[in-house]
């Protein structure tokens, strides 16, 4: 992957942090989890690529991506701490909930969500990641 491409994605991701901040402070729960797990994603994708992992298929699915973080750069290279580990799978099933399941999200787990991918996107800024 190019150079560009990849801070293409870290880019989105911090877009994407903004836009869930955006969305809690105007009180749409369901729409800062949508954003918030993007965000995770997106620089999921972008520290994967910084690290020669490529996509399956030229696809970045999201069970390939959050196996793949997980698995390689904190399990065995350690290049982000074990305490990210489960940020993708949580942030993930709290935009399940609200996008796709009859309950909100509430603003409790919508705030929880910020701080969680906040500290995730600083994990990955961390290691080298630009802050655009």
């Amino acid at each position: 992957m190019e150079e560009d491409t990849r801070s293409v994605f870290l880019a989105k991701a911090y877009e994407s942090l903004a836009g869930a901040r955006s969305e809690f402070a105007n009180q749409r729960f369901n729409n800062c989890a949508n954003r918030a797990y993007h965000a995770c994603f997106q620089a999921a994708i972008y520290a994967l690529s910084e690290n020669g992992i490529e996509p399956r298929n030229g696809q970045w699915g999201h069970g390939y991506v959050q196996a793949e973080f997980n698995g390689r750069l904190i399990n065995r290279r350690k290049l982000y701490p074990a305490g990210i580990r489960d940020v993708l799978d949580r942030t993930y099933m709290l935009r399940q909930t609200g996008d796709y399941r009859t309950n909100h999200v509430t603003e409790v787990e919508a705030f929880r969500a910020l701080r969680r991918t906040a500290g995730f996107l600083a994990a990955i800024r961390g290691h080298g990641g630009d802050t655009k």
